[in-house]
């Protein structure tokens, strides 16, 4: 296994079933491709890593473990795999759902719509913990919207290729602002680090900004170990129940803080009424004050105005 840093022009790739295959991004670790999966008739996302499998034993490797992510992929808040392989100067490629866009674009969110994110994606945390995978990688960007309105956990190829990268690649490669402590700490990856992320997420979708982070002072390494002793803040206009709950899933202790399926039972159970309000409490939505709801509307949708702007959301979701 090579990992070949891009530079240069981009050369498109001749995957065998796809089509009219454009570029959408280059990042440090992989090439993004929109294309037509010609057999079904449908566009996906198509992304082929930079590095390469040198052998025989590599290749077997990357097709097992894309397997094993094809069926966490069969999770309807996990985005599909549909297939996987390798090019003819070996490199592998994974071919992907094509979504809407990314959270992290409409931030802040309503208190309602920021506890059902929370509890799709834990349950889609849940279970690929039960099927031995880790994510890594959980923020706003890697939280994607379907073309049916519902988010969808994106880009466990950080899983898949963890170890054929780097097997330090916690600090190298995940987004400080979302990583646990542990991480900074070059500890294996385990599932509490994936609880953190997506409670720092739904602090992040609910405040407009990851806890403890100033988005103009990003710290060196000292200064984010720092950061970990600092209290995390109430967000105005939401609950301070669920401000608990995120509190408690990010708290520095990794045995402490609940499993992927607690949590989601925990969001399950919290009440989004306090303080005597009642249902028409208001709440702020990018720093507009809502009109009241009532609680017989339902659940609120969220629509992605910008959802022919795949490129967006590409860049988003694999960064790298």
């Amino acid at each position: 296994m090579t990992h070949t840093p891009r530079s240069g022009p981009v050369s498109v790739p001749n995957i065998r079933g796809l089509t009219e295959l454009s570029l959408l991004a280059v990042g440090g670790y992989a090439t993004i491709f929109r294309a037509m999966q010609e057999s079904v008739g449908r566009e996906v996302a198509v992304k082929v890593e930079n590095f390469t499998l040198e052998s025989e034993r590599d290749r077997a490797r990357f097709m097992r473990e894309a397997r094993a992510t094809g069926k966490m992929s069969s999770h309807p808040h996990v985005v599909d795999l549909f297939d996987a392989g390798v090019t003819a100067d070996n490199h592998p490629y994974l071919i992907m759902e094509l979504c809407s866009g990314s959270y992290q674009d409409l931030m802040p969110l309503r208190p309602e719509v920021v506890r059902d994110i929370g509890m799709k994606i834990a349950d889609a945390l849940a279970d690929s913990h039960e099927r031995g995978v880790v994510h890594r990688d959980v923020k706003p960007a890697n939280i994607l919207m379907t073309l049916f309105g519902e988010p969808a956990l994106a880009d466990f190829g950080l899983a898949i290729f963890a170890e054929q990268r780097d097997p330090h690649i916690t600090l190298e490669v995940l987004t400080p602002a979302y990583a646990p402590p542990e991480a900074f700490r070059r500890q294996e990856p385990a599932p509490p680090a994936d609880v953190y992320g997506l409670c720092a997420t739904l602090y992040a979708l609910l405040s407009g900004a990851p806890p403890r982070w100033q988005a103009d002072q990003p710290p060196g390494l000292l200064g984010l170990i720092e950061l970990f002793s600092e209290p995390i803040p109430e967000i105005s206009g939401v609950p301070a129940a669920l401000t608990r709950i995120l509190r408690r899933g990010m708290t520095n202790d990794p045995g402490l803080r609940p499993t992927a399926r607690a949590l989601e039972d925990m969001l399950a159970e919290v009440s989004l009424d306090e303080d005597g309000d009642g249902p028409e409490r208001q709440v702020r939505v990018k720093g507009v004050a809502t009109a009241p709801r009532s609680v017989d509307e339902g659940p609120p949708t969220v629509h992605l105005k910008q959802r022919g702007a795949i490129a967006n959301f590409i860049q988003h979701l694999f960064r790298r």
